[in-house]
Order: structure tokens, then sequence, then C-alpha cells
């Protein structure tokens, strides 16, 4: 694996960032919420409440690629699903996501289990919602991952995307990339003790599209994008697509 002191060679090798990024996870797993509570002033799960809302219809079946630790998962059941299936390739954010729902009383509704985005273990057309948060710019191929995504939705089926994109100029993007390069770092290394998993973060959202683009992207995988919002002073996008 390359050298993890070093996260801007992981974009050189596919394969490298998909093993560094599964060990991170994993290593931070346990004071992974609380980061994101911090990072984001509290926001992070008003904004999964937001897209499970805009996504969700009752009685669908939904499929959280990347679930982490379950926020997404959760809130696609308090807008009406009938059902959530989480996967994650880091086991340690798996056992906390099948924590809280033991403890939320939401073990019969929902599975968490490993698997890839770019290979999950589903029939063709078998849910209604294909979901991620924060997840999709860490996939090295994500192309494989939206055809995966557009594979297991149902005709008319929708998907739902958070994620830091790459800024494009303006003027909050300095203090954006200052907040990314020199704030989240120094709190990472304090609260989660890992040396490089937040220094990663600002390296992925450069390598990662504009809104614009990630919009292109999800139609030439045959979606019609429906909404696109922008959150926390244009610095998390909020994408609503469906299946055509």
């Amino acid at each position: 694996m390359t050298t993890p002191g070093d996260p801007e060679r992981l974009f050189e090798a596919d394969a490298d960032r998909a093993g560094y990024v599964q060990t991170m996870f994993t290593e931070i797993s346990g004071r992974y919420d609380l980061m994101n509570r911090l990072m984001t002033l509290g926001r992070d799960q008003s904004w999964r409440r937001r897209a499970a809302q805009a996504a969700v219809r009752p009685g669908d079946v939904v499929v959280d690629a990347g679930t982490g630790t379950g926020d997404l998962a959760f809130a696609c059941l308090d807008a009406g699903a009938a059902r959530v299936t989480g996967f994650d390739f880091a086991g340690g954010m798996l056992a906390g996501a099948r924590r809280k729902a033991h403890d939320r009383g939401l073990a019969d509704r929902t599975e968490f289990a490993l698997g890839d985005a770019t290979k999950l273990p589903l029939p063709d057309a078998s849910a209604d919602v294909w979901c991620s948060a924060f997840v999709v710019r860490n996939i090295p191929d994500l192309d494989a991952a939206l055809a995966e995504a557009h594979r297991v939705l149902r005709p008319g089926g929708r998907l739902a995307v958070l994620e830091i994109p790459k800024m494009e100029r303006g003027l909050l993007r300095p203090f954006a990339r200052v907040h990314f390069n020199q704030v989240v770092p120094r709190l990472g290394r304090l609260i989660s003790g890992h040396r490089t998993a937040y220094t990663y973060l600002p390296v992925s959202v450069d390598h990662f599209l504009t809104p614009r683009e990630f919009t292109q992207r999800l139609r030439s995988h045959g979606f019609e994008v429906t909404q696109v919002r922008m959150l926390m002073f244009h610095t998390v996008a909020m994408h609503i697509a469906v299946k055509r």
C-alpha cells in the first residue's frame, strides 16, 4: 500500500486508495460520529434527513451504499422506508450501525453487511432508493458504483447523494480551503488520534467532481437529475436523481 503519510499519492493507484480507505475508516470508526458533528457544526444529521425525505416514499426498499455507522439508513426509515440494507467495506463502521439498530429497536427493518458499492450482492431492479452520504468521492471506480446503482434500482427508482464536492472558483472557495486544509486535519488528529485520516479528506475533495460535473456523470449513467442543492456555504452538495 502507498505510504499513508502522503495522501496525495493515493490517487496515483486505485488499488492503494481502496485499501487505505478501508483500513482508515475501520480505525476511526469509534470517533467517526463525533468528528462528523464537529466538522459540520452539528448539521450533518439534518442533511441526511433532508436527503431521505427527498428520495424516500412510504414502503420503499432502500440501499444505503457506504452506510458507515448507519445514520442515513435510520433517516430513511424515519422518512417511511419499509426496510434498509446498508453496505460498507469497513467492518468497524458496521459494528456501530448494528449497535444503533439494536438500541433503537430497528434491527428487524435493517440489515448491515460487508459489501462493495461497485459489486452489490443484489438482484437487478430490486430497490426503490439507492443513497449515500459522504461516500462516493472515496470510491476509486465511481462509474462502476453509479452503474451498480442504476442496475439495482427499479424503473423510476430514486438516487440521493450527499457529498463534499470540489468547489468551483468563487468568493467562498478560499475560506473553505482553509477549513478543510488547516482546521479539519488538526481537529481530526486531536479527536480521532489518526495521523492521516483527516489529511486525506481535503485531498479527496480536490480530486472529486464539481456539482456540475457530478450532475453530468449521473446523466451519463441513465439518471435524470431532479434536484441539486448546495448546503453549508456551498461546501456540501445534495443530488437527487431518478432512474430513466
